[in-house]
């Protein structure tokens, strides 16, 4: 709020006299905006008639400002897991997101273009949200929505809050919002924008000092994150360690230093197992947790032994003996997904989650991972996820006739979405 201190102290952002003076000019705005880009009203905060003028200039007509969607769902993913804040989301969790949502609010994360990349609250808070396009994957950059918090602490450079009429667009005139910048903690280069939004709390004396705490303590946790010399992210877990991917697709196992090894599926399922017994696994065990019925322990000692030759060139990952036991740093798509739900973050989770843990096997130590992840984040999303991600979840291969699934996205997607649509045709194929 660096130009309009003074102001603020004698004229409260939520005073019925300010508001009163901010919706009086508005509405001059609104009737020059046609043949005019000069919105003179005094009493409103300076850097608000520097930023309607700005977006008069750019989008002319208030009334006319409409949400543009940067990132479609698939591409929304890859984005949301190539940011930093993808990185630092439990200490984002913690130190804001839960108390906001408790609050009642919304947080938005944001990048540095102003398109938000996650919209986190109570789902009665997130499907209003809806209705003026606050949604993930939308652009909330001041070019495209005019005067709102994230568009203008990107511009400035510093936490700002705008209130109610005070946004150019009439459509936001009944939410306020506060929001920051995050700067890189080495380049200072800003990485993107934290936001919270809803009614007057939104704006209340807290929210930018808790704004800009957790701005720092972003900071913080993310220059733990970044390579000095290069400024580039390690990610934990998918860098340093061994990684193993084995929802939806052939099971992958990548290493420390990139590169990728495509594994067979029993050597992927003792991966798997080992991974999920961290304090070892008998041959016995194995045999029992592999085969439905057969299988020896000869068998196993085998296929551990092709294992090993298979996995030595990946750093200091090991497979153990008596029990049978990983040694070395290890991750999984598995691990990461189950950590996600753990923390109410379902949509890292969705992000990870590429279908049931593989397929094909039928092992029955597998079957039981699988189906213990397959029906947790299937009951949390219908519990607590948005349409959105229930289409997402809807569109994956082995879940495109889940009828519940599909209900649900019709119960909570609007009218206008297409694919709402798209569900009911699915519905009806189904007979339905």
């Amino acid at each position: 709020m660096e130009v309009d201190r003074p102001a603020m102290q004698s004229m409260p952002l939520l005073e019925d006299e300010y508001q009163r003076m901010v919706r009086r000019a508005h509405e001059r705005l609104q009737s020059l905006s046609s043949h005019d880009t000069d919105p003179s009203a005094p009493g409103v905060r300076p850097s608000v008639l520097e930023s309607w003028t700005r977006s008069l200039d750019r989008l002319r007509d208030p009334a006319g400002v409409q949400t543009r969607v940067a990132y479609e769902a698939e591409q929304l993913a890859e984005v949301r897991r190539r940011h930093p804040f993808h990185s630092i989301m439990p200490l984002l969790r913690s130190h804001l997101i839960e108390p906001a949502n408790d609050a009642g609010l919304l947080v938005a994360l944001g990048d540095e273009q102003g398109r938000l990349l996650w919209v986190e609250g109570e789902r009665s808070v997130r499907n209003r949200a809806e209705s003026m396009g606050f949604v993930p994957g939308a652009d909330w950059s001041e070019d495209v929505m005019g005067t709102s918090a994230p568009g203008l602490a990107l511009r400035s450079g510093s936490a700002v809050q705008i209130s109610q009429a005070e946004h150019f667009a009439p459509e936001v005139h009944s939410w306020s919002c506060s929001a920051v910048p995050v700067k890189h903690p080495l380049t200072g280069q800003v990485l993107g924008i934290i936001d919270v939004t809803g009614g007057d709390d939104a704006v209340s004396s807290i929210v930018l000092p808790l704004l800009t705490s957790t701005a720092k303590v972003a900071g913080a946790g993310l220059s733990e994150l970044y390579t000095p010399n290069s400024g580039e992210l390690s990610r934990p877990g998918e860098g340093s360690d061994a990684y193993l991917t084995v929802t939806g697709s052939t099971p992958q196992l990548r290493g420390p230093d990139g590169t990728s090894l495509t594994l067979t599926r029993r050597h992927a399922e003792i991966l798997l197992l080992l991974h999920r017994s961290p304090e070892g696994i008998s041959g016995g065990g194995l045999v029992e947790q592999l085969w439905p019925v057969g299988g020896s322990e000869v068998t196993v000692r085998a296929e551990i032994t092709r294992l090993r030759r298979a996995i030595d060139h990946l750093g200091d990952l090991r497979v153990d003996a008596r029990p049978y036991r990983l040694r070395g740093g290890f991750g999984s798509d598995v691990e990461r997904i189950h950590q996600a739900l753990a923390q109410g973050d379902v949509e890292t989770a969705l992000d990870r989650y590429r279908g049931r843990v593989l397929p094909e096997s039928d092992a029955p130590g597998v079957r039981e991972i699988s189906d213990e992840l397959d029906a947790l984040m299937r009951e949390t999303l219908l519990q607590d996820g948005t349409w959105q991600q229930l289409w997402r979840y809807a569109g994956l291969p082995q879940f495109r006739g889940d009828d519940e699934v599909l209900m649900a996205v019709l119960r909570l997607a609007p009218p206008e979405a297409p694919e709402r649509n798209a569900a009911l045709v699915r519905l009806e194929a189904l007979g339905l």
